[in-house]
């Protein structure tokens, strides 16, 4: 069974090829486009997945997209809205209540009209070039899309499945509980109570743009020490109350937090919405444990991408084990649609567990041989490739890798990734203004599953920490030998690499330790600020050059570009 999925079209669409319940090929439009989270249909990620497995649209069993029809997407965000009864929300003001439902109405839902129209006739004009029948096309719903990948995609056989995000199709959040190969639904949230839209007002008030900078919210929420009173402001905004969470008014209170937001301060600020968002969504899956008995738990949406909330989670008595699905928001709903169209059409059995996310398109060695030939740089092919990173990294040097497959997600995990020694912690700084990043938290450390328990102290989710989508606290060891992969609060944000999952990075962390016996390397992602992921070759020769890095791995080949300074 073969089936083409499509994730929601709206932010960071993205396609992936199922077939026989097994992701084959996946990539996000933005490493093709080169435009930053580019919604609109999956054009040229549609066709690289047909060019890559050799196949016509048509010649898929179906399609499947995570969202509804135009009007009755429409009808579905308003609908929650018109029922909500407004008069029994006590925490805000009259005038945050009036203000809240005027920006739906006349904002929001405008704006969110125009964009589910012109949406859908994208996918309908592709359907008609592409000669694929409309009658083949399912549509599975967002929040089950999500659900769908978190739990097939962790290989647990039980768990509690929480979704969260700002909203999709009307609904914000979901708890669903897990057995064997089917999932059942215990509750769902409603519009207009959003955590995802509860962070993106901090988000936007700290001059950062939503839906793409929350992570520096949580990198900055760090620096700040908010106080009692601090604190209670914000939880007049979100609460955990019954058995669900509550943030109705958070449009409406846009004025006030600005005000709390001079008068507090950027670092308390963001420490405010980053401690009520851990205690809120905490809360409510908390609540979803008691509820199922369950002790594992899967994660998917974009409030997930918070990766000190997930650490939360994983701290909650009793859990055992917490896997985020690495493309936890709606770029990776192609996954679960696929995964819903396989369920209620094909009536198969979806593969459970993740091997790796690393279904993107690959550099050929004819097209890296041809790039470093016309370059300036001398460059050549390593009989030890991994050694020879090993080395220069001893060195001190900055080294970008573009070989093999093209991860999915967010993260780079060792293909699309710069790798530098983890001993400077002046690197958050310099390193940045080369790539033209500004950043709060510090980068990732890349790390071998054989050292996790020295550098880690009480890690359980390692399934998690393989995508680099949760945080832990650091040993002293760590802290100590490796200072610029920890955060001021003592945690990191680390990839854990495994042989079996990912020989080619463990190999050079290998040869690394045998150096240096340092047991850690920088990991963050190749590319420029406000730039994709660099997908091709060329992508990553610009990126390199323009970055003034000291070395390149492209494919099979080793080139060295220029000194830092």
């Amino acid at each position: 069974m073969r089936i083409l999925g499509i994730s929601e079209l709206d932010n960071d669409a993205g396609a992936c090829a199922l077939v026989d319940g097994r992701i084959v090929a996946a990539a996000n439009e933005e490493r093709f486009s080169r435009i930053k989270q580019h919604a609109g249909f999956p054009t040229r990620a549609v066709e690289w997945i047909c060019s890559e497995l050799g196949l016509k649209p048509r010649e898929f069993d179906g399609v499947a997209i995570a969202k509804p029809p135009a009007e009755e997407e429409i009808r579905l965000v308003r609908a929650p809205l018109a029922k909500y009864s407004w008069n029994s929300e006590n925490h805000s003001t009259a005038l945050e209540k009036w203000l809240t439902r005027a920006a739906f109405r006349f904002h929001r839902f405008p704006k969110h009209a125009r964009s589910a129209r012109a949406l859908n006739r994208e996918l309908e004009d592709w359907l008609r070039r592409s000669g694929m029948e409309a009658s083949r096309l399912y549509r599975v719903d967002h929040h089950r899309a999500h659900a769908l990948s978190a739990y097939y995609a962790s290989g647990f056989d039980s768990a509690l499945v929480a979704t969260c995000d700002g909203q999709g199709a009307g609904v914000t959040g979901t708890l669903r509980v897990g057995e064997g190969n089917e999932l059942r639904k215990l509750q769902t949230v409603f519009l207009p109570h959003s955590m995802g839209n509860f962070y993106a007002a901090a988000t936007r008030a700290l001059g950062f743009l939503p839906n793409r900078h929350e992570g520096k919210v949580t990198g900055l929420a760090a620096f700040g020490h908010p106080s009692e009173e601090d604190l209670n402001v914000i939880r007049r905004l979100a609460w955990f109350e019954g058995d669900s969470y509550h943030s109705p008014c958070v449009h409406g209170a846009y004025p006030g937090l600005l005000r709390f937001r001079d008068q507090v301060g950027k670092e308390r600020f963001a420490a405010c919405f980053q401690q009520i968002l851990e205690e809120v969504v905490t809360g409510w899956v908390r609540s979803g444990l008691r509820l199922t008995g369950k002790v594992r738990v899967a994660l998917a949406g974009g409030v997930f991408a918070n990766v000190k909330l997930n650490q939360r989670i994983a701290e909650i008595g009793g859990v055992e084990e917490v896997f985020v699905f690495p493309g936890m928001a709606d770029g990776g709903l192609g996954h679960g649609a696929a995964l819903g169209w396989d369920q209620d059409l094909g009536a198969r059995e979806a593969v459970h567990g993740l091997e790796h996310v690393f279904w993107g398109p690959e550099p050929r060695e004819a097209e890296c041989e041809a790039a470093l030939a016309s370059s300036a740089w001398e460059w050549s092919r390593p009989n030890n490739l991994e050694a020879e990173i090993a080395r220069l990294l001893g060195q001190g040097k900055t080294v970008a890798v573009c070989r093999g497959r093209l991860e999915f997600g967010p993260r780079a995990l060792g293909h699309r990734s710069i790798l530098y020694q983890a001993t400077d912690p002046t690197v958050n700084d310099w390193l940045n203004r080369k790539l033209r990043r500004t950043e709060f938290m510090p980068f990732a450390p890349m790390t071998r599953s054989e050292d996790l328990e020295t550098c880690y102290q009480g890690f359980t989710s390692k399934s998690s920490a393989r995508f680099m989508t949760i945080t832990t606290d650091c040993s002293r060891e760590m802290s100590e030998k490796c200072p610029a992969v920890v955060h001021v609060d003592g945690t990191a944000r680390p990839q854990i690499v495994a042989p079996e999952g990912e020989p080619f990075a463990h190999r050079v962390l290998t040869e690394y330790q045998r150096l240096t016996g340092l047991p850690c390397l920088i990991n963050t992602s190749f590319n420029l600020h406000e730039e994709p992921i660099v997908c091709s070759v060329s992508d990553a020769v610009r990126a390199a050059g323009e970055a003034s890095l000291d070395a390149l791995v492209l494919g099979p080949y080793l080139a060295l570009l220029s000194q830092r300074g």
